[in-house]
């Protein structure tokens, strides 16, 4: 069995392409692993666009040239069979690559995931998600394994805030705690494949409490997208064969960050009293710092 590399490869940029680009997108996507036994002036003729043309959309996507392009394609289009015991941590990076080019192609992919989310992002969604931090009392954020270490992370920044903040990392104490909460509640629950059925029994309970929900995943159709209030579902470049959220940890971040700093200046007075009264309480860890 296959999988289609290009398609993978592809899929992040679309948004971005032209009516040109998209073109030459869809008849690479068509030809699969083929495209490697075609040259410029076939494609040329193909598409019926100029070598130029599709030359300049290979450099768009991050490649030097045309021959790179082909060996990636060939290096990439093999069997789940070949691939399965192999590490693999983006669809584009190799064994063979230097540490540079893996560099290089990392920094890539998370430029173009955060492009990919301004896109994705809507104004009355991420206010929606406000108004509900807005009407709550208390904050809490939920998640498991990988999950949990981004939910740790927000609840790091938005204790910040001027709400009261909670994290809880065992399950247990979140199905136990999940209990108490209610309507002045707002929980940010984490799940990248959106079927943890730890966060999905977590979010039954909540949302028989009519707790706030907001869930930040990387799955549209699932159980834990349909209990929440409103949810975040991110895009990303990794590869289909490993567990990792390495670039969609970025986006979850970057989406926390948006929703941090709004809400730091929706209640610009209290939220900086807030700050500065954790600044205060922290200056004794610091060199040259006070103690009360």
């Amino acid at each position: 069995m296959s999988y289609n590399y290009l398609e993978k490869l592809l899929r992040p940029y679309m948004k971005s392409f032209n009516d040109t680009e998209k073109i030459i997108a869809d008849h690479f996507i068509s030809l699969g692993n083929e495209v490697v036994n075609k040259t410029l002036s076939n494609l040329a003729d193909d598409t019926g666009l100029s070598e130029a043309t599709i030359f300049k959309f290979v450099k768009k996507i991050g490649y030097d040239g045309f021959p790179n392009f082909k060996i990636s394609v060939a290096s990439n289009f093999r069997s789940i069979e070949e691939r399965k015991n192999e590490l693999i941590i983006f669809s584009d990076v190799s064994k063979e690559d230097s540490s540079y080019t893996i560099a290089q192609k990392l920094v890539h992919s998370n430029q173009v995931a955060l492009d990919n989310l301004i896109e994705s992002l809507d104004e009355e969604r991420i206010n929606r998600a406000l108004d509900l931090i807005y009407d709550s009392k208390t904050i809490h954020f939920f998640g498991q394994g990988a999950s949990s270490v981004i939910a740790l992370d927000s609840y790091h920044k938005f204790l910040r805030t001027r709400f009261h903040c909670n994290y809880i990392s065992d399950y247990h104490m979140q199905l136990s705690y999940a209990t108490k909460l209610g309507p002045d509640d707002c929980v940010f629950l984490f799940s990248h494949s959106g079927e943890t059925i730890e966060t999905i029994e977590v979010a039954k309970i909540l949302r028989n409490n009519k707790v706030k929900i907001i869930v930040l995943t990387g799955n549209h159709h699932t159980d834990l997208v349909k209990l929440s209030n409103i949810s975040f579902v991110v895009d990303s470049e990794e590869s289909a064969f490993q567990s990792e959220t390495l670039t969609s940890r970025i986006l979850y971040l970057t989406i926390i960050d948006i929703l941090y700093v709004a809400l730091m200046y929706h209640d610009e007075a209290k939220n900086k009293e807030s700050l500065e009264k954790i600044r205060q309480a922290l200056s004794v860890t610091k060199k040259g710092g006070t103690t009360r």
